[in-house]
């Protein structure tokens, strides 16, 4: 899974970018930054942590994602739109996008369009995604109205998806993203391969000053949920050994880098969990949408277990430490059998039982 960091020139995107690929443990190389960087990050999990120390396994595996920095756009004139407008189809490439923002003040460092507004920033890049999609929608409604006078095989097909087409268009001219109009699993099966910038989960990033962080909510901007932090403070994180980081935090008054809950968030505004499997030979932690079943989250592992799918021997982490181990899982009734239907909750660790 993978997500897009956008923003407008200046706002210290890159700069954060690179602080959080860095303590997710991923090094990168921005030499170039008229080019987007990728990054693969570790998500943080206190969990699996906990479970590596109890097994002591040969290895422990966390979640990942993809981070994807792409240059700074400059909308306040053509030239920075058609740039903006190179970017599009990687965005589109991206399950979620991340909007970073500047708060923070610095003489040194020139501000966007002259101001320092998050909320206007914020705002801007929600009407460019809807121009995008309504660039893209338009094209298409063209397309199919031309398709449509031909009888062809598929005209059925494509009447039912102009008609949706249009609604989204509708929906679009009166400044409603996708993510409002698409109304089942029908609909978004029909409109996912165009990777439609509105549908997408998006978080607000504000990079403020570091006298202004904490580990508080931020109250969302333009109905996007939003979290503040300040890219030269994870920096700063990023380039320290691990054993001093958390007196440096403490000194803050952060309980932990503002990237690794940047990272949660990400993961979480994806509708993303993680169910967990044990041994002396690996911890792990997988990656499943929410709402998955046993025998689809066994197949994340393998193929074959979810063909030879028994049963999901399973116990939420909280009984499992409450307990301390398994055997004290088991002998508290906490260590259940569960089938094919059983919809997996983050946190469950499994043992799936297969035969095959």
């Amino acid at each position: 899974m993978r997500v897009g960091f956008v923003g407008p020139a200046q706002s210290g995107k890159s700069t954060l970018f690179a602080a959080v690929a860095a303590g997710g443990g991923s090094g990168v190389d921005l030499s170039r930054p008229d080019q987007p960087h990728l990054a693969v990050v570790k998500v943080p999990d206190e969990r699996l942590v906990w479970l590596g120390e109890l097994y002591q396994p040969k290895k422990v595996t966390p979640a990942e994602l993809e981070l994807l920095d792409l240059p700074g756009f400059d909308l306040s004139e053509e030239a920075g739109r058609s740039h903006a407008k190179v970017h599009w189809p990687a965005m589109r490439q991206s399950d979620a996008l991340a909007l970073v923002v500047r708060a923070f003040p610095a003489d040194d460092v020139a501000a966007y369009r002259g101001r320092i507004d998050p909320k206007a920033d914020v705002e801007e890049l929600l009407a460019e995604l809807l121009f995008a999609d309504m660039e893209q929608v338009t094209a298409r409604v063209e397309k199919l109205e031309a398709s449509v006078k031909k009888p062809t095989p598929k005209r059925d097909e494509q009447l039912r998806e102009l008609e949706l087409m249009k609604r989204l268009l509708e929906a679009l001219e009166n400044e409603k993203p996708i993510s409002d109009v698409i109304a089942n699993e029908a609909e978004d099966k029909l409109v996912r391969s165009f990777g439609f910038l509105t549908q997408k989960p998006t978080l607000a990033v504000v990079n403020c000053g570091e006298n202004d962080v904490s580990d508080a909510d931020a109250e969302p901007i333009a109905n996007v949920p939003t979290l503040q932090l300040s890219a030269k403070i994870e920096e700063e994180i990023a380039e320290l050994p691990l054993s001093e980081r958390g007196e440096f935090l403490a000194d803050l008054g952060l309980s932990v880098p503002a990237g690794d809950r940047l990272i949660r968030a990400c993961y979480q505004r994806m509708n993303l969990i993680s169910f967990l499997t044990v041994g002396e030979d690996e911890c792990r932690a997988w990656t499943i949408p929410a709402g998955t079943n046993a025998v689809t989250a066994a197949g994340k592992i393998h193929s074959d277990i979810a063909r030879g799918f028994i049963r999901a021997e399973t116990v939420s982490y909280e009984h499992f430490r409450a307990g301390g181990d398994m055997k004290a899982a088991k002998a508290a009734g906490h260590v259940r059998l569960e089938g094919k239907t059983y919809v997996v909750q983050d946190g469950d660790i499994i043992n799936f039982r297969f035969n095959v």
